[in-house]
This record gives C-alpha cells, structure tokens and sequence, in this order.
C-alpha cells in the first residue's frame, strides 16, 4: 500500500515531503526508505517468524492445548474472541539503521541502495 501511495505522491510532486510508512520489509519498500521516498518500513524477520510457527507446531504435536505452547499471549478481540498468540518484536526501520537489513542478510546493498545518491544514507556508503 506505501508503495502505492508513494506513486501518488510522486505524481503530485510530493514523494518525500509527506511522511509515508509501511511494513512488512519487502525489498522495494527498504529501497524507498533508502531513497528517502517512504520514512520508515517496519520490519519482522520472516526466517524468525518460520522458526517460532515451526517451533509451536512441534508443541502442538506433542500436546494439543494451545496455552502450553511457549511464548503464547492470550487476549481478547475488540468483538470480544479470545484469541491466542506469538508476539514476535517488529524493528521500525529508517535511514539512520537500514544496516540491520544489510547486516541480517534480508537484502543485498545493491538492491536497498538502487538510485540512492551517494553520501545520503549511511548504509549506502
């Protein structure tokens, strides 16, 4: 969706005076943050999320109640279900700390750093 409205803002001359945020992390969205376009993405590490739905399947075999699985928060819906989950911590992510996605290994420089001006973000160096 940044993407999105990223393109409407482009087309009215506004890309990057209007702040814009996004989630999920996927590749075009860092390199927009890296140009300045979208201001921050928020950032979840879809290996870590793998590992932690793999590691409560693993429970759940073992034994099927739900609330034993480790790391589970209960909570109530605003129509009122009980819901149960695994809260996984997301990471905004902004110019000044685009290394933590260099660093992970979720994208490569070349990528985040398509068409960035040189010397404009850190990670682009």
């Amino acid at each position: 969706m940044a993407g999105g409205v990223i393109a409407a803002l482009t087309a009215q001359g506004l890309a990057g005076s209007v702040p814009v945020s996004g989630q999920d992390g996927d590749l075009p969205a860092l390199n927009r943050v890296a140009l300045g376009t979208q201001t921050v993405d928020v950032w979840k590490d879809a290996r870590l999320l793998g590992k932690a739905a793999g590691e409560a399947a693993i429970q759940l075999c073992k034994d099927k109640d739900i609330k034993k699985v480790a790391g589970v928060v209960q909570f109530q819906s605003p129509g009122g279900n009980d819901m149960t989950s695994i809260f996984l911590t997301p990471q905004p992510i902004t110019k000044d700390n685009l290394q933590v996605v260099l660093d992970a290994g979720w994208i490569t420089k070349d990528v985040l750093c398509k068409d960035v001006p040189a010397g404009s973000v850190p990670a682009c160096g």
